[in-house]
């Protein structure tokens, strides 16, 4: 695949992670946040991996394995904090609170998973198999950096934003479950 054709693909994926991210989330800053926090990880390790190309075999196709888990890798973790993020604020948490508490649940999920992945990576790095070992090594560099993006960076990203997704999220709450609770009494009327 050329490289213009690579970059489309990547494109085309990213697109329709966000557009299932604003459905699931109901607004384009929510759905951004996790995109935004796993394009910072891979963006940032691909320097680390032109430092580490001098050291170890990397086959050319690596940046894209490096990009395909980074990005996929980073929505997740991402995802973890900001799901029970807003589990938080919708059972009336404050967004400070809301953060703390969803960094503290699901930041010890994220740093368990990411530490298991860099793990078996790193096992593989071990067995000394020439470009595999090069990739292994790559990939486990850009989890570690999705890792902390998702503990440090999400936080931050949070705080910002907090007020404007607790209004965002608790209004659309209400009118969920008044538009819940309407449906309810047309069913009994109906009976």
């Amino acid at each position: 695949m050329a490289a213009g054709e690579q970059g489309l693909a990547e494109g085309a994926g990213l697109l329709a992670a966000l557009v299932i991210l604003v459905l699931m989330f109901g607004t384009l800053v929510a759905a951004g946040l996790p995109i935004v926090t796993a394009l910072f990880a891979v963006g940032s390790t691909l320097g680390a991996i032109v430092l580490a190309s001098h050291f170890f075999q990397i086959a050319e196709w690596t940046p894209y394995v490096l990009m395909l888990v980074g990005l996929g890798v980073g929505i997740d973790y991402a995802l973890l904090a900001f799901v029970r993020y807003r589990s938080e604020l919708l059972n009336g948490a404050s967004p400070e609170r809301a953060a703390v508490s969803a960094l503290d649940v699901a930041g010890r999920t994220i740093f368990f998973a990411g530490c298991t992945v860099i793990l078996a990576l790193l096992g593989l790095v071990t067995l000394g198999l020439g470009s595999l070992q090069g990739m292994a090594l790559s990939v486990a560099v850009t989890v570690l950096a999705t890792m902390l993006a998702s503990l440090t960076l999400l936080p931050a990203l949070l705080g910002f934003f907090g007020q404007r997704f607790a209004r965002t999220f608790t209004a659309k709450a209400a009118k969920r479950a008044s538009k819940g609770r309407a449906n309810e009494g047309a069913m009994w009327r109906s009976v």
